[in-house]
């Protein structure tokens, strides 16, 4: 019997890169199907992978960042001589793996390559040139591939806070995150509030708020401010639940954040909201999608914090967001069945 053949993908460490590095993922699977693929990630991206029949080794990078862990690390990949090497975070566990290929991991995409979902495939295209590129669109349908997975029992669990909420298929949903990991990433709690409100009265929607937990106050901001009634999801769902829960709607509106990435990954239209960071390397992939920006002289200016006073965010209008998304939904409705 031939040797089961051992595959490492190195991945990114947060959940945002980790979705959109999904595809990598899913290329590898779909060429390798009988192989053991072991991945490594971030602590904060682990949950996206957890139980993925695709991923039989799940490595958390976190743990051995310490210059011992590191050396740790290294002797156990060595230990585990894999036949395949992808690695996405550019380290030097590559140069010890497969010193021969060491010019393929060294290499760099082209600046025609601007989005980091390309990116990374083009990385997988450079190092493990027999990897077939995944189907644009591709979905993971729970115990299939794709670019993310969720489980019969992440579907099960949507399907009961769907009947909860009484969302029963009547109406339009627009799921909204109004979320992001950095502040100057986000769009305004009055502007969510409005475009929201009027989803709900003029579009006939019905409008579900998501989010981590710690974004519980921002969430609870905007329902303060609204003047209609809304479903907040935040604590509810793990990732993998909320992509099952986005999959269902008609719409997602959401700041730079990994919400954003995870709505064009299961190919929901998405409305994206981007401020100081570059919609041409993060922006939406989904089929149907739009990104809002104001074109200032200092945006997208990809710093921590804001050297004025946030006009790139504080200049989309809610009326401008309103009818981006009004666009979006009516165009869906024209081309369903």
């Amino acid at each position: 019997m031939a040797e089961q053949r051992r595959i490492l993908l190195i991945g990114p460490s947060n959940i945002g890169d980790a979705i959109l590095a999904g595809g990598v993922l899913q290329a590898l699977a779909e060429r390798f199907p009988q192989a053991h693929l072991t991945l490594v990630v971030g602590e904060r991206a682990k949950p996206l992978f957890a139980e993925d029949p695709r991923v039989q080794t799940l490595v958390d990078a976190d743990r051995f960042a310490s210059p011992l862990g590191r050396i740790q690390l290294a002797a156990a990949l060595w230990r585990y001589h894999p036949h395949v090497v992808a690695d996405l975070r550019h380290t030097l566990y590559p140069l010890l793996l497969k010193p021969l290929q060491t010019w393929r991991y060294l290499r760099r995409p082209p600046r025609a390559v601007v989005h980091m979902r390309d990116r990374h495939l083009w990385a997988l295209r450079a190092q493990v040139p027999e990897a077939r590129l995944p189907r644009r669109g591709a979905v993971a349908a729970p115990g299939e591939g794709g670019a993310v997975w969720w489980s019969a029992k992440d579907a099960a669990h949507v399907a009961v806070l769907w009947r909860r909420w009484g969302l029963d298929g009547a109406r339009r949903v627009v799921v909204i995150s109004p979320g992001a990991r950095s502040h100057i990433k986000r769009w305004l709690p009055e502007g969510f509030a409005r475009v929201a409100d009027r989803l709900i009265d003029d579009a006939g929607a019905q409008v579900v708020f998501s989010g981590e937990p710690d974004e519980k106050p921002v969430v609870d901001d905007i329902l303060g401010l609204m003047r209609r009634r809304a479903v907040s999801a935040v604590g509810l769902t793990t990732i993998r639940q909320l992509g099952a829960l986005m999959r269902r709607a008609q719409l997602v509106i959401t700041n730079d954040s990994a919400a954003l990435h995870l709505a064009s990954a299961v190919d929901v239209p998405t409305l994206a909201l981007f401020g100081p960071t570059d919609a041409d390397k993060y922006g939406p992939t989904a089929a149907r999608r739009r990104a809002l920006r104001r074109r200032l002289f200092c945006a997208p200016c990809e710093r921590p914090l804001c050297r004025f006073s946030h006009e790139c965010m504080r200049f989309i209008g809610a009326d401008e967001v309103y009818d981006a998304a009004l666009q979006l939904l009516e165009k869906g409705a024209r081309e369903s069945p």
